[in-house]
């Protein structure tokens, strides 16, 4: 029965090579000679005690259609043993691909996460019954690229035959603790979900998010009463989670530097968060220096709101410097981040996409914006130029220099005022244009009205 390369089983299988051995028996790659792709062919002899267990498997997998679940082809039988011709799947099981890649991404979490779940989602809602798979464990997902498949059916059952099962397999590290006592239902599967999950995040190379620890939590409750009833609840939270980690990390963050101090990058920092959440851009203002210009600004505010150690008033919204190790509470639907560093320099290994140098009239700072200007050139693709009430002649002396457009900031008395012409000037920067007001008014209900 041990077959060798270039071996042709049933007329159409060719042998390449051996894919596997277990107690079962042994698992070969086949190319199909007609069709001219590859098949995983499991070869079990019928004296093995896994053959009714192994049959059990491909009469289940044949009515199952899903990309996350191997498909099974045919089944070949022969005097000796059973042939079950099932879809080739390249790649390693989760628990290989972590020893070669010990940290992930938050956002290849997420997706092995929600198609994990998804495939599930496909079992449970199964009709006319759902099935449990109960065995679940790293070794029986595989990653291919970045796509996962669940393998071996073996343990998998009908929701309906829950009553015939003569005996439980499972595993103690991933299985629910109700299947040693032998009370399933769909939320056994849940809390095996949640295990891998857990055991997953550990490889995140971020801290996860608290609501996202709080998922996995409860997906895993040693109670099933306290844990989520279905998949489509896991994948409803999974998805929303999602959602804010991709506005989170689609964010767009500014830079402004002033060429020296006194020019006004401040004021225009101010400026810039105001008129974007007016314009409906969820914005954010972080001070990045010991300045403490915003404080400064208490007692001619009112009424000024202050949340969590974020500064409201009007459409203002921001941070002052609370010094590095203070942890601030970020907004995860802003959209904009402005960093305002005052005449000091962002850090090199920030990345920005949009620094604002902010320049003024008076020559005897050329030199100074000019230098700045040299190096934040380097620093970023899209540097902008603001001329903060300066003539033309600088202006023009500033364009030369940096041989680009450069944009003139209108004089105004507070930063914290929407006017027509900054509106013009920061959607011009941007490149972005003014939501409706509906839209501002259901995205922007946290910024108090003046």
């Amino acid at each position: 029965m041990q077959q060798k390369p270039n071996d042709i089983l049933f007329g159409k299988y060719e042998i390449i090579s051996t894919l596997g051995t277990g107690n079962f028996g042994t698992v070969y790659l086949s190319k199909h000679t007609i069709l001219e792709c590859y098949r995983a062919i499991k070869i079990i002899p019928k004296t093995t005690s896994m053959t009714d267990s192994l049959l059990h498997e491909a009469q289940l997998l044949k009515s199952l259609q899903h990309p996350g679940i191997p498909c099974l082809y045919d089944i070949e039988e022969d005097e000796i043993a059973y042939y079950l011709i099932e879809e080739y799947v390249e790649g390693e099981t989760l628990e290989h691909f972590l020893l070669h890649q010990p940290n992930i991404s938050q956002s290849t979490f997420l997706d092995l996460s929600l198609q994990l779940c998804n495939i599930f989602r496909y079992l449970h809602n199964l009709k006319p019954s759902p099935i449990l798979y109960l065995d679940l464990k790293p070794e029986h997902i595989i990653v291919c690229g970045m796509q996962i498949k669940l393998i071996d059916f073996n343990v998998a059952t009908f929701l309906t035959n829950l009553g015939n099962l003569t005996s439980l397999f499972g595993n103690e590290a991933f299985s629910a603790p109700e299947l040693a006592l032998g009370k399933l239902n769909l939320q056994s599967d849940i809390y095996s979900i949640g295990k891998i999950l857990l055991d997953l995040s550990c490889h995140v190379d971020t801290t996860i998010s608290p609501n996202l620890h709080k998922i996995l939590k409860k997906a895993t409750a040693e109670n099933p009463n306290h844990r989520l009833e279905t998949v489509d609840d896991f994948i409803s939270a999974m998805e929303q989670e999602k959602i804010l980690f991709t506005q989170l990390h689609s964010r767009k963050k500014i830079a402004i530097v002033g060429s020296h101090a006194g020019c006004g990058s401040t004021h225009i920092s101010f400026s810039l968060v105001s008129t974007l959440n007016y314009m409906g851009y969820q914005s954010i203002y972080y001070e990045q220096r010991t300045g403490n210009s915003l404080r400064k600004l208490y007692p001619f505010l009112f009424p000024i709101k202050e949340t969590n150690g974020m500064i409201c008033y009007r459409y203002f919204k921001g941070f002052p410097f609370y010094g590095p190790g203070v942890s601030l509470s970020e907004d995860s639907a802003a959209e904009f981040s402005v960093y305002d560093y005052g005449n000091t320099l962002p850090p090199e290994d920030m990345d920005f996409d949009a620094i604002f140098l902010v320049c003024s009239n008076g020559i005897w700072h050329w030199h100074d914006a000019f230098q700045k200007g040299e190096i934040l050139q380097k620093q970023s693709s899209h540097l902008n130029i603001i001329c903060n009430m300066a003539q033309k002649n600088t202006m023009h002396c500033f364009s030369k220099q940096f041989a680009q457009e450069v944009y003139f900031y209108p004089y105004e008395q507070t930063p914290f005022g929407v006017t027509s012409d900054k509106v013009s000037l920061f959607s011009s920067l941007l490149q972005i244009k003014r939501r409706n007001s509906l839209f501002f008014h259901l995205r922007n209900k946290f910024i108090p009205k003046k």
